[in-house]
């Protein structure tokens, strides 16, 4: 499903006309970056995330590292790919050092199955894919710091449901009214399942204007664990709350653009398939600590979930990072 480029609150407002919406900070960047990328790599979903967010934030490189990169952004965030994809890395790595191709020529011919920098890999489905602490390290440390992470589990320590109906709504308060002033930005790690169905012949403006598009239209069968940035947030006209994810294949939702009742993704955090779900909220350095406590008076309690994925060898979040 296409809609026609331009700024992102246009092409929203195709969808939906007179339904006017909270946008991230800087969107309108993430928006010309995030059209310019392929689909994700298998197992790269939290990484992906960071190829369109980073970037349009200004961080461009670290040391050596091109942020601007798929393979890069992998590595910082100690992504864990399928076992399938280590041998064709591995012979385009052996041409590259053979001299027979050079790393432009292998970026622009095999750059959906090179990876330049090390990765782990496993044969567990449960595994590949990438931790939250990975995708808080490499924000950490893609932005020597500037940036850093507030993670808040959708179940507590306690395997409850922490993300109830209310500290939902006021958390989404907290990061609609501080989308300018802190330069807020979230990344969701939920369960595919609990959301609409993007893909489905229902999926359209038409039905997703009408006040039952939550009941009608079908939900995901896609089975996986996922994550995804947030584009904006908005009340429909009947008062529910909705949210646009950019996500990682085009196919899903308008080019990638993907509309969601708020209520199901809050489900989709908590997660019902025995893994970990939550959203890292990303913001300026400064903002950390007033974020923190602001996150802790709604009732939350901060700290990483376990979605399966194992989590980087050599670093750890708390409080600041």
């Amino acid at each position: 499903m296409s809609i026609v480029h331009g700024s992102v609150a246009a092409r929203l407002a195709r969808i939906f006309p007179n339904e006017p919406m909270s946008l991230v900070a800087d969107v309108d960047r993430m928006g010309a970056r995030f059209d310019q990328l392929a689909n994700q790599r298998p197992a790269t979903c939290g990484a992906y995330a960071l190829s369109y967010l980073l970037p349009p934030l200004g961080f461009i490189r670290q040391g050596a590292l091109d942020l601007t990169t798929e393979d890069a952004l992998a590595h910082l965030a100690g992504v864990v790919i399928e076992e399938y994809e280590v041998g064709p890395s591995e012979q385009v790595a052996r041409r590259v050092a053979a001299g027979e191709l050079n790393e432009a020529e292998a970026l622009r011919d095999f750059g959906s199955i090179w990876y330049r920098y090390p990765v782990r890999s496993s044969s567990d489905p449960a595994a590949s894919g990438t931790s939250p602490s990975g995708v808080a390290r490499a924000i950490a440390v893609g932005t020597g710091g500037a940036l850093a992470t507030v993670p808040v589990p959708g179940r507590g320590s306690d395997g409850e449901p922490q993300l109830s109906s209310e500290r939902w709504n006021a958390l989404l308060d907290l990061i609609g009214s501080h989308l300018a002033s802190w330069s807020v930005h979230a990344i969701f790690n939920y369960e595919s399942d609990q959301l609409l169905k993007p893909e489905a012949p229902a999926y359209q403006s038409g039905a997703l204007l009408r006040p039952d598009a939550t009941d009608t239209i079908p939900r995901d069968d896609w089975g996986v664990g996922h994550f995804a940035g947030l584009a904006g947030l908005w009340r429909r006209p009947w008062g529910e709350r909705w949210i646009v994810l950019f996500d990682t294949y085009k196919e899903r939702g308008f080019d990638g653009y993907q509309p969601q009742p708020a209520e199901l993704m809050r489900r989709a955090l908590i997660r019902e398939d025995g893994r970990g779900g939550g959203v890292l909220l990303v913001l300026p350095r400064e903002h950390i600590a007033r974020a923190l406590t602001r996150v802790a008076d709604l009732g939350l309690v901060t700290g990483m979930w376990d979605n399966a994925s194992p989590d980087p060898d050599d670093w750890a979040w708390e409080p600041g990072r």
